[in-house]
């Protein structure tokens, strides 16, 4: 049966959001039920049935961030749902290229500042960040997704800019820089978040001087490891966004999330969260049945966790359950879509470590 367009879906239907998109209230994997659907402005009105992420109200997303869900638990990362074979004619112009990946000083998915704009519309955007996707050689404009989900604009080379390097403000304490990035990570300032949990890391892990109180709760560490390596997670799916192969600097933020979320387990043991945030970075690597073997391996003990402490002593707040429940069911199915005869397995490569 083929797969209807979302033009199609009537009030009651089932949604769900694509893998690879992350916002703040809704990300990769949530499901709900249509509520209304309005295809003049290509957006449906979502109950999601996670309310503690998004909310008790109903929510309006736009039909790029989803597909069409008619069984539950479906999650699949980076997929992209194929456009119909006529599509409505509420629909808008899409751009006619020839599109391209790279022009001038810029190239695509790279993180760009708006500036210069000067309609009494489009004046809000100035300062705001976001990821080029692809360069329309007959309008001379770039396709910019917009972060906070302010979605794609199409821009002149001369509205972007390079974005200025995050300074962290010197004398803070290692609670402030934690709380700054924090409400960093809220607002999408990715990078900054970055530079405050690294301050903080390197205040707590330095080798000379007076360490900070701080230093002595190896559970207060690993939160902020942990809570760096979300960021970068949050980066890779950022920067890869709809395409299938996995840029270099995708690959490196999965990289740099995994020896974080390591590094959090290795600190607390019980750090349920940190499993769940260590699979997520191996799936972000490229596709390998020992990655999918190791993914599983850390969402299942995520998964094994309570609120209050599981049969291990992880522990694992119920809210994110279902998430981490529709990651593993995601890691099983490329795992069963793997062949990799050329590398040994997982277990195997630990077992020869032991004997040696």
């Amino acid at each position: 049966m083929a797969t209807p367009p979302l033009e199609e879906l009537k009030t009651g239907d089932r949604v769900r959001v694509q893998g690879g998109r992350n916002f703040e209230k809704f990300h990769g994997g949530m499901e709900g039920t249509i509520v209304e659907n309005n295809p003049d402005s290509r957006n449906v009105l979502v109950q999601f049935d996670d309310g503690i992420n998004a909310g008790a109200e109903p929510m309006t997303v736009a039909y790029r961030h989803l597909e069409f869900a008619p069984g539950r638990g479906g999650y699949r990362a980076g997929h992209v749902p194929a456009a119909p074979s006529q599509p409505s004619v509420q629909a808008p112009k899409e751009p006619q290229g020839p599109l391209l990946d790279g022009h001038g000083a810029f190239t695509t998915r790279q993180l760009v500042m708006l500036s210069g704009l000067q309609s009494a519309a489009a004046q809000e955007l100035n300062g705001k960040f976001g990821r080029l996707r692809k360069f329309d050689q007959t309008a001379e404009r770039w396709e910019v997704d917009v972060r906070c989900g302010l979605g794609i604009k199409r821009l002149k080379e001369e509205n972007l800019e390079l974005p200025p390097k995050p300074e962290v403000e010197p004398g803070l304490l290692v609670a402030e820089m934690k709380e700054r990035g924090n409400k960093a990570f809220t607002g999408q300032a990715f990078e900054e978040a970055v530079a405050y949990y690294g301050a903080a890391l390197d205040l707590l892990e330095a080798d000379e001087g007076e360490k900070p109180p701080e230093a002595e709760d190896p559970k207060y560490v690993a939160v902020l490891c942990s809570n760096r390596a979300q960021v970068f997670i949050t980066l890779c799916r950022e920067i890869n966004g709809e395409e299938k192969a996995i840029s270099k600097e995708a690959r490196s933020c999965a990289m740099r999330a995994n020896m974080d979320s390591a590094r959090a387990i290795e600190l607390d043991p019980t750090f349920g969260k940190a499993y769940y945030r260590r699979g997520c970075a191996v799936l972000g690597m490229a596709p390998s049945a020992s990655r999918a073997k190791e993914a599983i391996h850390c969402l299942e003990v995520a998964l094994s966790g309570r609120a209050s402490g599981g049969q291990d002593g992880i522990v694992l707040p119920n809210a994110m359950r279902h998430e981490v429940a529709n990651l593993l069911d995601y890691a099983k199915r490329r795992l069963d879509a793997c062949v990799e005869a050329a590398i040994p397995d997982v277990e195997q490569c630990r077992e020869n470590c032991r004997q040696q």
